[in-house]
């Protein structure tokens, strides 16, 4: 499959390259957990067996070749002196056929080029090591001018509306996971004052704040305008889909949801319910 990509906010047609994908699995392995238990048939796989009830996977491998053509072996040498530079480190990798998901990722291996043609042509084999699965090109806010939306695309205008909520004190939101795989928002709560719950499930996370508080469930803190926050419960994912996050206040409160969806390969919304305007 010939295709263009991005790394690093370069494009490989900047290099004057052909670039042609090896390999790039569509879902990552899974981690397994076994126990071999003598005198029983089979093995028990705890893999599962976690605070969020689900399996975890591995990163991936994609490999690319990248053909080099010049027109003598010094103009070889230099785009090879440019290339070696572009191809080290970590940064984001977006391909043109699914331009919008940005993989996670790094240069991985050495990269070695094989000269034919007395040195006028070269390829080059590179590999990329990806987080598990992709992020998309924008968050929650929706996209922005420049970005690459097909046609029919079920993404409503001003989508940020789905994400922000007001409560006179209890009650329920729907948080929409647009995404097709479990994520961990910030929870923005404008001028908190006092004890707040979360509840999603049979989970639930408790915490006493005061001013402009910050729940981050990825990075499992509470930051407030108080150094102090009092905290029990624990923290949670969100799945794809509806989730019907219950809110508890002792006061009005404002919240404000903040994430960027993750895909398993490609950035698919046409199966999101967005419910309906008011959300």
């Amino acid at each position: 499959m010939r295709n263009g990509f991005t790394f690093k906010n370069q494009h490989s047609s900047e290099f004057n390259v052909t670039v042609k994908t090896k390999s790039r699995p569509i879902r990552p392995s899974r981690k397994s957990y076994m126990t071999d238990v003598p005198c029983r048939d089979g093995v028990y796989d705890f893999s599962s067996s976690n605070e969020h009830g689900r399996e975890f996977y591995n990163d991936r491998i994609f490999s690319v070749s990248i053909g080099v053509c010049a027109d003598n072996l010094e103009q070889m040498q230099y785009i090879l002196s440019k290339l070696s530079l572009w191809l080290c480190g970590s940064g984001d990798l977006i391909f043109d056929d699914i331009p919008l998901i940005v993989w996670k990722g790094r240069i991985i291996d050495e990269i070695i080029y094989m000269p034919e043609n007395d040195g006028r042509k070269a390829m080059l084999e590179v590999s990329f090591r990806v987080e598990p699965f992709g992020y998309c090109i924008f968050d929650n806010s929706g996209p922005v001018l420049g970005d690459v939306i097909w046609l029919n695309s079920n993404i409503p205008i001003g989508m940020d509306v789905y994400y922000s909520f007001s409560l006179s004190g209890n009650g329920t939101v729907n948080f929409i996971n647009c995404g097709d795989r479990p994520i961990s928002p910030v929870i923005s709560v404008a001028d908190a004052n006092g004890k707040i719950k979360f509840t999603l499930g049979n989970k639930s996370l408790t915490f006493t704040a005061k001013g402009n508080t910050e729940v981050d469930f990825e990075k499992h803190i509470v930051k407030c305008d108080e150094k102090s926050v009092y905290i029990s419960g624990e923290f949670f994912e969100f799945q794809p889909g509806s989730n019907m996050l219950g809110v508890e206040s002792q006061n009005a409160v404002s919240l404000r949801l903040t994430f960027t969806p993750k895909f398993m390969y490609g950035a698919v919304f046409d199966d999101v319910d967005w419910g309906d305007d008011d959300a």
